[in-house]
């Protein structure tokens, strides 16, 4: 009797458990799909199924009913599933293409990191392999002519006497022929070395040996703080000039074969940057655009030969002002501009006069003299700026001039004026 208690409960917490199951179930896909249009055969078989209503005491039917209904909606939603799957897959394959070049990067890193790890030989193959991702090649035949070219070593510091063969080998700064190369830091009690390129070495070293352009970021790589740790004297500097007549980025590919060489551990970047297509020239104008000045490959180089900050060039470019209310900045190549035929140095010189000469109209304008009186206590002051007259007052410098503009007296009380000798 008992064992047949027990079986009726067991068959009726299975059937309770199993319906419970089955609304959960339809809940669920309901929330999940909620919103979506139905057909209108799924319509007539939904509705149909809920307008019987199923008798209590069968429990089957009930059964039976939830899972018509069930199915119906599964089978509505499968293809529209199959739609979501294959958008997914597409969103997948997005993702992987634009993946795809920092893939390339990556395993760019890892070629140059495993050869430098084994020591195996350098040539031609191994630097294009490296370069692939820039589109950038060069023969067996090319690397060997810049290999076998003639380099300089100079012990530092630069004195007088070895400065001017320095000078002789790099040409000076600012000239208007400059040389490219290749030039190597090395520390001589570790034997540690560095290797940089540049199209204009003058400039690039200038860099380096001028104290306010070395250390205006101390913590910069390895190299800028064991400098400025141990000074010049604890290196050797060794300088390779790459004709003119070689072609274009040569001193790129001699920078990249040294630095596959492990020896080179002062650099942090292992692959050189060719910037192809990256660099635009910059032009300096007279204001009417007809007489030429200067003229760089790249804003850095525009930047640094005359002493213009970038923030400059972009205010220049993008809103059109003038440089110093007197020079036009721009992108453009204008044909009919005749060249001033001025040394960089010469332009660099001319640029500082016109900013001593907009300073000191600056310090004219916001030095005037102002008037400033009381009608309360009929008393006259004078102030040697507007700064001291707004400060005195409580007040901003704009507001001074706004009073002195329209001759209100401020607070009622104070009637502000320029000073005669000041106008």
């Amino acid at each position: 009797m008992f064992k047949n208690i027990n079986t009726i409960n067991s068959y009726k917490i299975a059937v309770a458990m199993s319906t419970i199951i089955l609304v959960m179930s339809f809940k669920s896909l309901m929330c999940l799909y909620r919103g979506t249009k139905l057909t209108p055969n799924l319509v007539d078989k939904l509705s149909i199924g809920r307008q019987v209503q199923p008798s209590r005491g069968n429990k089957l039917r009930e059964m039976q009913r939830a899972s018509y209904i069930l199915n119906a909606k599964v089978e509505w939603f499968r293809p529209r599933l199959h739609g979501v799957n294959a958008l997914n897959s597409v969103r997948f394959e997005s993702n992987a293409v634009t993946s795809l070049y920092n893939s390339k990067t990556s395993r760019t890193l890892s070629l140059v990191q495993e050869h430098i790890a084994k020591g195996n030989t350098i040539n031609s193959e191994v630097i294009n392999s490296v370069l692939l991702t820039q589109k950038m090649a060069i023969p067996q035949k090319e690397l060997d002519k810049l290999l076998n070219l003639p380099s300089v070593k100079f012990d530092l510091p630069i004195t007088d006497e070895t400065h001017s063969s320095l000078l002789a080998l790099i040409r000076k700064p600012h000239s208007k022929r400059s040389n490219t190369g290749v030039y190597i830091f090395t520390h001589k009690l570790t034997g540690n070395k560095y290797v940089g390129s540049s199209n204009d070495l003058a400039r690039r070293l200038k860099q380096y040996f001028d104290k306010d352009l070395l250390f205006a970021n101390k913590n910069y790589g390895l190299l800028v703080p064991l400098i400025n740790k141990e000074g010049f004297g604890a290196f050797s500097l060794q300088v390779t000039v790459v004709p003119s007549s070689y072609p274009k980025y040569s001193y790129c590919f001699l920078e990249q074969y040294f630095l596959l060489d492990k020896s080179f551990n002062l650099n942090t970047q292992r692959i050189v940057n060719f910037r192809v297509n990256q660099g635009f020239k910059v032009f300096l104008y007279d204001l009417d655009c007809k007489t030429l000045y200067h003229s760089s490959n790249s804003l850095n180089a525009f930047c640094a030969d005359l002493g213009i900050h970038s923030s400059s060039y972009r205010k220049c470019i993008s809103s059109g002002v003038p440089y110093l209310n007197l020079f036009v900045i721009s992108n453009t190549l204008i044909p009919d501009a005749i060249p001033a035929n001025l040394t960089e140095s010469e332009v660099c010189e001319l640029l500082a006069k016109r900013r001593k000469e907009n300073l000191d109209q600056k310090s004219i304008d916001l030095g005037k003299v102002v008037e400033v009186f009381d009608k309360d206590t009929n008393e006259r002051k004078t102030y040697p700026s507007l700064y001291k007259v707004a400060y005195r007052l409580g007040t901003t410098r704009t507001t001074v001039r706004s009073y002195i503009t329209n001759g209100k007296a401020y607070k009622n009380r104070y009637y502000l004026s320029f000073s005669h000798s000041s106008k």
